[in-house]
């Protein structure tokens, strides 16, 4: 059985979601609901999408949700508000974002599998800053058949301006998926920040995350 994560964080106060053989961070509330607002409407106005199809047991089917590219050597540049947000999770994160990927799930019928975020033969501890906006949909995490862990999935409810931080192991022993949930008709943006290549250093702790809570947050409003 998935363990439900309650909602009682606070952008002051980070959830540690995944902690052994990876680390997941969530953080309710990550933007404020007028800068969440502002950016919904500027991706929505400015954003071309694309629906993708592959093909399953020999036919082709579209893939349950649109996507678009943004950022450096990217098809589509930052928005100015998305450059904001960009900065002020560079801030929190202690590190540097390159371009984002973006996910448009129109409503609850849009979904996407039991996956990690590998790009290619590129370093699987590469950091991602998943940020979501729109409708409340459950983000799961549960680790990978091969990984040796025995832990029961991890389920929690991601919605407007929350940010969710997987670096570390996490893409080599853990997967995630958004699942369809026909109670949700709203449609839901997904922000995910990534690297092209590693920085120095080593992203801050949980506890070192504390730190740059008030800066990063106050530098959007």
């Amino acid at each position: 059985m998935a363990r439900q994560l309650a909602l009682f964080a606070s952008a002051a106060s980070p959830t540690i979601l995944v902690g052994d053989r990876g680390d997941v961070t969530y953080i309710p509330e990550f933007l404020d609901r007028e800068i969440a607002d502002a950016l919904v409407r500027e991706l929505s106005a400015d954003t071309r999408w694309r629906a993708d199809s592959r093909l399953m047991y020999g036919k082709r089917v579209m893939v349950p949700r649109e996507t678009a590219g943004r950022g450096e050597k990217m098809p589509q540049p930052w928005t100015p508000t998305l450059e904001r947000v960009r900065a002020a999770v560079e801030r929190y994160t202690g590190t540097r974002y390159d371009y984002c990927f973006l996910n448009r799930y129109r409503d609850g019928r849009d979904a996407v599998a039991w996956h990690g975020d590998r790009d290619g033969s590129r370093d699987a501890r590469l950091i991602v800053a998943s940020l979501s906006l729109g409708a409340t949909r459950t983000f799961q995490l549960r680790p990978k058949k091969d990984s040796g862990l025995r832990h029961d999935p991890v389920s929690v409810e991601v919605t407007h301006g929350d940010l969710v931080i997987m670096r570390g192991d996490t893409q080599l022993y853990w997967e995630h998926r958004v699942p369809r949930d026909p109670r949700s008709t709203g449609e839901r943006l997904n922000v995910t920040f990534r690297q092209h290549r590693a920085r120095d250093g080593e992203m801050p702790s949980a506890s070192e995350l504390l730190a740059y809570a008030d800066d990063a947050i106050a530098s959007l409003r």
